[in-house]
């Protein structure tokens, strides 16, 4: 039937071999100017790209602040920042700071703009709310940009992310803009290199949150020192700057180099007894304040004492008041010296009451789609026992994680991208050559081209982590990657053709395998949406990728296959085909996409991360990890940093790391 079908466009296409050549080759110069000419489209103006890059950071950090609990309109925990007395700072620096007492973000903003270079350092010990302060000032800097019209856009950078001793900071600055918002990466809107060219151009405000944590699993010393070389460097093109450190860990990093030229550096203080109790008496109800009422008299009459020292930071009070929330609670526990008998231990006991104390356990039958607390608090400690293990930062990348999986995550990758691609290779070469040669030799052909294609594959696969697609479906057109793509497909599909039923079934074999390819490649274009990237976009647009890509290489090679091959072993071609297009990159990606990553694709490997920690009580099944890591973060146990998230605190996973242990 389908040789009835397709006979009368052989006969056509061989009787008009000569016009059909140069045909496609007239096709191709069109297609090749009109993309010349759309690469010279000029780029949209940076100040307009800054305004809506403004605007989308003003959302992003309102929400997280919201989530985080920095109610603006509440009112905020009153911090006080002095002049620091370490020697980190030259005379410039000195003068432009003095002793401020701030609870909102007018007040820290209008500090901010009294130093005249711009370039400011928050330093502090731990947990003395100095991210929570670079999200407040990003927060107000860009309302007043917004307000404005004019001026650089803060951006915070967390830059645990960022590895000084392979990354300038420019050019790590430039990929964290073009992961965290995808939309400056559409250059037919924004022109090539929207980020470098905001950094370049003086546009960008950066505010790099947790100097402190970089290498803080290795060599961080070292580390820190070439990260202030690298911002010493970055200074000059920067309209301003604004850093975030614990104190000793920055004072070590500038005894070096010296200090930053003409960077204030100020000093959080530790809370005081007042402010503490201010701020507790304004979170909770008056029915509340009776169970707070003895340990408010133990911080006025003992400032010294076990539970004033440890409710001395802004990270502790915040988690006081969420352990102790619930009204069954009793915070005068903390009281007993018996079980307290220092600051620490009021400490450790606050970190690890946090996540039973927002998770709850409930009764087995209330369960059922819930998130019990027993379960929550044992996937957050593999979660954070991984991440302490691994020495490239503090970020969940949701593509990551199956890189804290056992060996058997890493045998099962290759062996589904190296049997997928060995099947595919093997079937088509040997359908093709059962055609024209002995049945042996086409099965000892198609056995080589299983092996040589299907180990590569496999060695990849349990190694390479690639990153989620790029890509969305649209109404753009991206004719270069037409071209290749296509190109790809109908060389192959003619050349089969043509080997087994002469030229003309090799256009119209050409044909259908080039022509729905072009389309979906020509479909498929960067994520241009003006928006901050979050995990959910990330993992949707990746599988939707992959059903799409799937579908197009299926049908086209299983329709040309019929043509073919046997039907059954067309049939087992096109599944073939659509599964390693779908689960994989692999070959098509690698010549049509410009993409040098080859392995099972990051949706696929969640997947799989999932199936095999679910069953061991590491993790929530598959289709229930994102919205368990989304539920953490909107119950502040996670934090989300552009595409990824991260725990409240470094605090906070090492104490969960350490329980594991």
């Amino acid at each position: 039937m389908s040789g009835l079908v397709v006979k009368p466009f052989e006969q056509w296409a061989q009787g008009h071999q000569g016009w059909i050549v140069a045909g496609f080759a007239v096709f191709v110069v069109v297609l090749v100017l009109a993309e010349t000419r759309s690469g010279g489209k000029p780029a949209a103006d940076l100040d307009a790209v800054a305004t809506e890059l403004a605007n989308v950071v003003a959302e992003e950090w309102r929400t997280e602040a919201g989530l985080r609990r920095l109610d603006r309109h509440q009112g905020l925990l009153a911090f006080t920042w002095s002049p620091t007395g370490r020697p980190v700072t030259d005379r410039r620096g000195r003068s432009s700071v003095a002793d401020r007492e701030m609870a909102g973000i007018p007040e820290l903003v209008d500090a901010y703009l009294r130093v005249p270079s711009g370039r400011l350092a928050i330093i502090g010990t731990a947990g003395t709310g100095k991210t929570s302060l670079a999200l407040l000032l990003t927060l107000g800097l860009v309302e007043l940009r917004r307000a404005g019209g004019s001026g650089p856009v803060p951006v915070k950078l967390s830059v645990a992310n960022w590895n000084p001793r392979q990354q300038a900071l420019l050019t790590w600055m430039r990929q964290e803009l073009s992961e965290q918002f995808l939309f400056l990466r559409d250059s037919a809107q924004y022109g090539s290199n929207a980020p470098g060219r905001l950094l370049q151009s003086g546009r960008i405000l950066p505010v790099l949150d947790g100097l402190d944590e970089l290498g803080r699993n290795g060599a961080g010393a070292a580390v820190r020192r070439e990260g202030i070389r690298q911002i010493r460097l970055a200074l000059e093109t920067l309209p301003g700057l604004i850093v975030t450190c614990r104190a000793d860990q920055f004072e070590e990093a500038v005894g070096d180099g010296g200090p930053l030229p003409a960077t204030a550096v100020v000093e959080l203080r530790g809370l005081a007894a007042t402010a503490v109790i201010d701020y507790l008496s304004d979170v909770n109800g008056e029915q509340d304040l009776a169970r707070w009422e003895p340990v408010f008299r133990s911080l006025r009459e003992d400032p010294a004492g076990p539970v004033a020292r440890a409710l001395s930071t802004p990270l502790m009070v915040g988690l006081a008041r969420d352990v102790y929330e619930r009204r069954s609670t009793d915070p005068a526990e903390l009281l007993d010296t018996a079980r307290f008998p220092d600051a620490d231990r009021v400490q450790r006991h606050l970190l690890r009451g946090l996540v039973p104390a927002v998770f709850h356990d409930l009764p087995v039958q209330d369960r059922q789609g819930q998130w019990h607390g027993a379960d929550a608090l044992r996937w957050l400690t593999f979660l954070a026992a991984g991440l302490t293990r691994q020495d490239d930062g503090n970020s969940i990348h949701w593509w990551a994680l199956p890189a804290m999986a056992s060996r058997s995550q890493r045998t099962v990758q290759a062996l589904l991208g190296g049997l997928l691609v060995a099947a595919t290779a093997g079937l088509g070469f040997c359908g093709v050559f059962w055609q024209v040669l002995e049945p042996g030799w086409a099965l000892l052909i198609g056995g080589v081209a299983a092996l040589v294609s299907g180990v590569p594959m496999a060695w990849r696969s349990a190694g390479n982590l690639p990153v989620p697609s790029e890509l969305q479906f649209g109404g753009g057109r991206r004719w270069r990657i037409m071209l290749l793509g296509s190109f790809l497909a109908a060389f192959l599909g003619s050349v089969a053709g043509w080997v087994l039923d002469g030229p003309g079934r090799g256009l119209v074999v050409g044909a259908i395998c080039g022509v729905p390819i072009a389309v979906v490649y020509g479909w498929a274009q960067p994520d241009a949406t003006v928006r901050a990237a979050n995990p959910r976009i990330l993992l949707r647009r990746d599988r939707k990728v992959a059903v799409y890509f799937g579908a197009a290489y299926g049908l086209t090679s299983g329709l040309a296959a019929w043509l073919l091959l046997p039907p059954g072993m067309a049939v087992a071609f096109g599944v073939c085909v659509a599964l390693c297009g779908g689960l994989l990159y692999g070959l098509p990606w690698i010549f049509a996409l410009d993409s040098g990553m080859t392995g099972v694709v990051a949706s696929v490997r969640l997947f799989v991360y999932g199936l095999l920690l679910a069953p061991q009580g590491k993790a929530p099944w598959p289709w229930r990890l994102l919205p368990f890591l989304e539920e953490a973060h909107r119950r502040d146990i996670l934090r989300q940093v552009g595409p990824a998230y991260q725990f409240r605190h470094a605090y906070l996973q090492d104490a969960l790391a350490e329980s594991a242990s």
